[in-house]
C-alpha cells in the first residue's frame, strides 16, 4: 500500500416516488453531491422492485404513497432484491404514524419530505454511515 487514504466509492441510489417533481428534485440534489450517484428512478413500488433487482444499489429511497405497489408493500421485496442496501422510507406523512411499521418491515430510517435539502442529504449520509462532505477549507460542500 502507498499509505494514501482510499476514497470511498459513491453511494449508488435508487429513488422511487410517483411525484415527478419530487423525484427529479431528489435526483438532482443527489447528483450534485460527489458521494452519491443515482442509478435508477421509479414511479411506483413495482417498478422500484424491478430496478433494485437489476441495479442492486447501496441506498433506496421509497415514497410511501405510490400507485401499483406502495412503498411499505414494496419494502420486503426491495430488501430481498438488495439485502445489503440501506432503505429509507420517504414520506409526506407523520413520522410517528409510520416509523414502527417501516422499521418492522426492514427500513433503516424514515424521513419526512418537509425536511430541508441540506438536512435530507445529511440524513442520507448518516443512514449510509458516511461523514458529512467537506471542502478543503473545512466548510460544507452545500450549495
Amino acid at each position: 500500500m502507498d499509505g494514501k487514504p482510499q476514497a470511498q466509492a459513491a453511494v449508488r441510489v435508487v429513488v422511487a416516488d410517483d411525484a415527478d417533481g419530487v423525484r427529479d428534485l431528489v435526483c438532482l440534489l443527489l447528483d450534485m453531491e460527489p458521494d452519491f450517484v443515482v442509478v435508477g428512478q421509479a414511479r411506483d413500488g413495482a417498478e422500484a422492485v424491478e430496478i433494485v433487482s437489476r441495479t442492486v444499489p447501496d441506498l433506496v429511497l421509497l415514497d410511501v404513497a405510490m400507485p401499483v405497489l406502495d412503498g411499505l408493500a414494496a419494502l420486503p421485496a426491495v430488501r430481498r432484491a438488495a439485502p445489503g442496501a440501506r432503505v429509507v422510507i420517504f414520506t409526506g406523512f407523520s413520522e410517528q404514524a409510520l416509523g414502527e411499521q417501516a422499521s418492522a418491515l426492514g427500513a433503516h430510517a424514515l424521513i419526512e419530505k418537509g425536511l430541508a435539502t441540506d438536512g435530507l442529504v445529511d440524513r442520507l449520509r448518516d443512514v449510509c454511515g458516511r461523514a458529512p462532505a467537506r471542502t478543503a477549507a473545512g466548510g460544507s460542500t452545500r450549495r
